[in-house]
Parts: C-alpha cells; structure tokens; sequence
C-alpha cells in the first residue's frame, strides 16, 4: 500500500505522528486507559491498572513487531507485549475491547496529534 505520508515530501513532525511507532505507543496508551477504566469500574484491582501501565509505558515496539510477524495481528500482538511485562495482571490487558476499538481510539489521538502541530503552526 502506498501512504502519502511515506513520501519524501511530508515533514518530518508529521511523518513521526504517523509512524508505526507512535502508531504502536498510541494504542499501547489507549490500553492503558482501558486498564484505567476496569479499575474504575471495579472490574480490576488497582494492582493489577498499576501493573498494565507501568507495562503500556514501557512498550517496546520491536517487540511487537516480532510478535506481529509470528501472530499476523497487529494488535493482539500489542496485547501480548503488554501482557509479557504485566505479570499476573496481564490477563486483563484488552478487557473489554475489540482491536477497533483500540486502533480506531488511537487514529482518533493521532489525528488530534496532527490537528495539534497544524493549529499550532499554521494558525
């Protein structure tokens, strides 16, 4: 597939908004929010949220490509990476959610990201 944003003529800010590491540290927040939420909601302890932050916050995107390339599935390949440091409490990586509820989430935070540098510099 072609993207115009892997073209030579995109700035650098906005090729790294879109890259597949910000795309992998996007939705690896988007998790993290999920966690956040189950504890809220009483579904999970707050152990078990501190846990999948502290593993969201350290995702490793080779990681996850490496998963991604045994798997085929972007992100149930992220889930796996978060749940590998999560310990115990990676059981509860993804609770509740589809992969589009992920992805669609974090196109969504990506485009604000990008909607944040062209306000910023061409307002």
């Amino acid at each position: 597939m072609i993207c115009p944003l892997d073209y030579r003529y995109g700035r650098k800010i906005v090729k790294d908004i879109f890259s597949e590491e910000n795309k992998i540290r996007t939705m690896a927040m988007v998790e993290e929010a999920l966690a956040y939420a189950n504890f809220k909601a009483n579904r999970i302890k707050m152990e078990d949220y501190e846990n999948i932050k502290m593993a969201c916050q350290r995702i490793n995107p080779i990681r996850v490509k490496e998963i991604e390339g045994e798997i085929k599935h972007d992100v149930m390949a992220l889930v796996r990476a978060i749940s590998e440091n999560a310990g115990e409490s990676g059981k509860y990586v993804h609770l509740g959610a589809t992969s589009n509820d992920i992805i669609d989430t974090a196109n969504a935070l990506q485009i604000k990201q990008f909607y944040e540098i062209m306000e910023n510099n061409f307002s």
